[in-house]
């Protein structure tokens, strides 16, 4: 069953990440998919082993940061990039949550500084971000 759940959550990852790189746009079906190998990690021993509460507390750590940065800058990020790391945090639990948060911030940062770097982006150009969070949390969700 750990397999199974790895691989759904990659596989909607991937979905995310492509919907957003093409379309500009994180529909809710992906966080809502996610919400099965979560549940699954909750209710059964098996993947990642986690509390109700954890998995609570790894939706909630995970997108407040994204949340109350948009409050305060409109814009920052949009609803789906803040709704994927809801339900992926609750997937993956406090601790992996906001890693995989930390490294998606760092992977999309770097590339939007290349791309502006190498001028094929202006300063103000928005990215989607959806990718890089993909990448940050299935790079998270793979640690023991």
């Amino acid at each position: 069953m750990n397999i199974v759940c790895e691989l759904l959550f990659l596989t909607v990852l991937f979905g995310a990440a492509v919907s957003d790189w093409n379309e500009r746009r994180i529909p809710d079906r992906y966080p809502a998919l996610l919400l099965i190998p979560g549940l699954l990690a909750v209710f059964t021993d098996t993947w990642q082993q986690m509390s109700l509460l954890q998995a609570v507390s790894g939706a909630v750590s995970s997108a407040f940061p994204l949340f109350l940065s948009t409050l305060l800058v409109k814009g920052a990020f949009g609803g789906g990039d803040i709704k994927l790391m809801a339900a992926a945090g609750f997937c993956l639990g406090t601790s992996r949550g906001i890693l995989g948060l930390f490294l998606g911030l760092l992977s999309g940062g770097i590339y939007g500084l290349a791309m502006t770097a190498v001028k094929k982006r202006k300063k103000k150009e928005t990215i989607p971000l959806g990718p890089f969070l993909a990448l940050g949390l299935a790079a998270a969700s793979m640690l023991p």
